[in-house]
């Protein structure tokens, strides 16, 4: 019995250790067997592939577009396991450039590589896209390389202005003009108006985001430029004289912007290895 009872006890205290290493008392996880967890973003439009310079249907709009640039700052990276526990990637090292552009002279970002994540079951992530408040209150010092970074790739005005969160340019067609100029760029309009928005989105049912040492998933997001304009509110390129920077058709967009992001498979990977 004293056996018995001695080994209820080691078994006990193993089981209050292990919770105690798997998450904080704030809800957020320690960083144990970690791995690597690979966010893949894949433009589309509509159901298809996004491809540069070719043109898509007629939006809801009436507008038939064609892209020339599609890119966007993703932030703030948490990814959400099964119990709901939450890990946030680390701030300083959670900002980054999604690009396909027609411009050679870039090379197209895709893909966000998440280094030493917890080990666990994932089936949820959670970002912004732009620049939060507390980044851009850091003042340029405060932006590092990252500034020097989106500037190569046209995401920045004056520091003034700060950042563009979205630079999404083409040309359009509609009933009443033929290739006409884009450009829509969104970005942080004043303390009041910030325009930055975030998404949670889920792992389709029956899947999971699988992370331990010897795993490094891929996680394969669509991105629809079309939502962008039409997802929430109907937003006319034509209506806001084909540039849309600022004032009600930038509040518009930015409410569109989190409806446009989803997850649509999973690839979990061995270590090493990666498809698609």
């Amino acid at each position: 019995m004293k056996t018995k009872f001695l080994k209820s006890i080691v078994i006990s205290f193993s089981l209050i250790a292990l919770a105690s290493c798997s998450s904080d008392d704030d809800g957020e996880m320690d960083n144990v067997n970690p791995g690597q967890v690979t966010l893949e973003f894949d433009n589309g439009f509509a159901g298809n592939n996004l491809i540069i310079g070719n043109a898509n249907t007629a939006n809801a709009n009436g507008e038939a577009l064609t892209v020339s640039r599609l890119n966007y700052i993703v932030s703030n990276i948490v990814l959400i396991d099964e119990d709901g526990m939450e890990y946030t990637y680390p701030k300083e090292s959670s900002y980054f450039i999604i690009s396909e552009d027609s411009n050679d002279e870039l090379a197209d970002n895709t893909k966000v590589v998440l280094e030493d994540v917890p080990a666990g079951t994932y089936t949820a992530v959670k970002f912004g896209i732009g620049v939060d408040r507390e980044k851009y209150n850091q003042g340029l010092s405060g932006a590092g390389e990252f500034w020097d970074a989106a500037g190569e790739y046209d995401m920045t005005w004056s520091w003034a202005a700060g950042y563009k969160y979205i630079n999404f340019e083409g040309t359009y067609t509609s009933n009443t003009t033929t290739d006409e100029q884009f450009w829509v760029h969104l970005g942080r309009a004043s303390d009041e108006v910030t325009n930055y928005t975030e998404t949670t989105i889920e792992v389709p049912s029956g899947s999971a985001i699988i992370v331990n040492e010897v795993m490094a998933p891929e996680v394969h997001i669509i991105t629809d430029a079309n939502q962008l304009l039409t997802a929430a509110e109907a937003v006319s390129l034509e209506s806001y004289d084909n540039a849309i920077m600022g004032g009600e058709g930038a509040v518009k967009v930015a409410t569109n912007v989190p409806l446009a992001f989803k997850i649509d498979h999973v690839h979990n990977n061995e270590a090493g290895n990666s498809s698609h």
